[in-house]
C-alpha cells in the first residue's frame, strides 16, 4: 500500500498555502520530463520551440516548427532505482507535422510484504512499470502560429498486484510574434477520464481476535491534468549571441502554481548554457515549499546531432542528472 501511495497520490508540505490541493491526483510519472532543455529551464519551455522532438512531452505544439524529420531519446536516472526514458520522432510533412512519442518509467526492487499477527512478512520483490504512447498531430496554420494534440494511451503496472489503463489527450500552441524574439505558448496537459486500478486490495485493521481482513476495490482517481502558459523573449540577440529568457506559470490540479523561470544563452547556435528555478511562492528565498532549489545545464549542436544535459538541485530528494540526445534527418 505505500507503494501505490506513492505513485497514485503525491503530497506535500506547503509553508505559504496550507489549503494547498495535493493528493487528489494519480499516474504522476506523466509530470516527469526526461528533457534536459525542460528541466535545466526550471522547466519554463511552454513557449519554447527548437529542433528537439522532446519538447512535444511538454507542449505537443513546440516541434511544429522544424522543418526536418528527428528523432529524439531522453533518459534520467531518477530516485531510489527509478529509470524514465523517452523516445520522440517528429515527421514533417509541408506546414504539417506527425510524430509521436513514448513515455516510461521503471521502479525496482520494492518488498512485497503482508500483514501478520506477529507484524509482517516478506514475500518477495517486484517492480512498477508505467508507460505512455502518444501520437502527435499539428500544424502551423500561419507562419507564425502552430496548434496540435496528442491524444495518448497510458498503463500502469503494480508487478502481479494491480494494473491501470488510460487514456488522454494534451493540446497545445505556440505564436511567434515576430516582435524582439517574443513566443507565446499555451498548453494543457492530461485531459481524460478518472482511470482506476484494476481488482481489489485487502485492508488489514486489527481487532481484539487478531487481523481483520476486509477486500475493498479501488477508487477512481484523477489524472494530474495541467496548463501551462508562458512567453519567451529576447534578451540580447546578435550575428553569434543570443540570450533568451522564459517566462512561465504552471497550474497543476493537484497542488499549488509554480512560477517557473528560464534563460538560455547560445553561442553560433551551437554551444548552448542554460539556467531555471521553480518558484511555489513570489519569493526568492529558498524555502521547505519549494520543490527545487534551482536547475542548471549546457547543450552542444553539431551538424545534426545534439547533446543536452541537466543537473537539477534539489531541496529534500537527491539531485537528479537528465542525458538528451537529437539527431535530425
Amino acid at each position: 500500500m505505500t507503494l501505490l501511495w506513492f505513485f497514485v497520490a503525491q503530497t506535500g508540505e506547503e509553508v505559504y498555502n496550507p489549503f494547498a490541493k495535493v493528493g487528489i491526483a494519480g499516474s504522476k510519472f506523466l509530470q516527469v520530463y526526461t528533457s534536459p532543455k525542460i528541466a535545466a529551464m526550471g522547466e519554463a519551455a511552454v513557449s519554447f520551440f527548437a529542433d528537439d522532438p522532446l519538447l512535444m512531452i511538454n507542449n505537443p505544439a513546440s516541434a511544429m516548427f522544424m522543418n526536418s524529420k528527428a528523432v529524439g531519446f531522453g533518459f534520467m536516472p531518477y530516485w531510489v532505482s527509478t529509470y524514465v526514458t523517452d523516445i520522440a520522432y517528429i515527421h514533417p510533412m509541408g506546414r504539417v507535422k506527425m510524430g509521436g512519442y513514448l513515455h516510461a518509467i521503471t521502479s525496482l526492487g520494492f518488498e512485497h510484504t503482508v500483514v501478520t499477527d506477529d507484524g509482517y512478512e516478506v514475500k518477495g520483490e517486484f517492480n512498477y512499470t508505467a508507460m505512455s504512447a502518444a501520437f502527435v498531430m499539428g500544424a502551423r496554420l500561419t507562419d507564425r502560429f502552430s496548434v496540435a494534440i496528442a491524444p495518448k494511451a497510458i498503463y500502469e503496472g503494480f508487478g502481479s498486484f494491480s494494473r491501470v489503463f488510460a487514456f488522454a489527450l494534451d493540446v497545445g500552441t505556440v505564436f511567434e510574434t515576430g516582435w524582439r524574439g517574443v513566443n507565446i505558448g499555451m498548453a494543457i496537459q492530461n485531459f481524460g477520464t478518472d482511470p482506476s486500478l484494476a481488482g481489489t486490495y485487502i485492508r488489514y485493521t486489527f481487532s481484539g481476535e487478531g487481523v481483520v481482513e476486509e477486500e475493498i476495490p479501488y477508487k477512481a482517481y484523477n489524472l494530474p491534468l495541467t496548463f501551462r502558459a508562458g512567453i519567451s523573449f529576447d534578451i540580447v540577440r546578435s550575428a553569434y549571441h543570443a540570450l533568451i529568457g522564459v517566462v512561465e506559470i504552471n497550474h497543476p490540479n493537484d497542488n499549488s502554481e509554480s512560477y517557473n523561470l528560464g534563460f538560455q544563452y547560445s553561442y553560433a547556435d551551437m554551444f548552448f548554457l542554460r539556467l531555471g528555478k521553480k518558484f511555489r511562492t513570489f519569493s526568492a528565498v529558498v524555502a521547505s515549499s519549494h520543490d527545487e532549489v534551482m536547475a542548471m545545464g549546457f547543450g552542444i549542436k553539431f551538424a545534426n546531432l545534439g547533446f543536452d544535459y541537466s543537473y537539477t538541485l534539489n531541496y529534500r530528494m537527491p539531485d537528479v542528472s537528465r542525458l538528451g540526445l537529437i539527431y535530425q534527418f
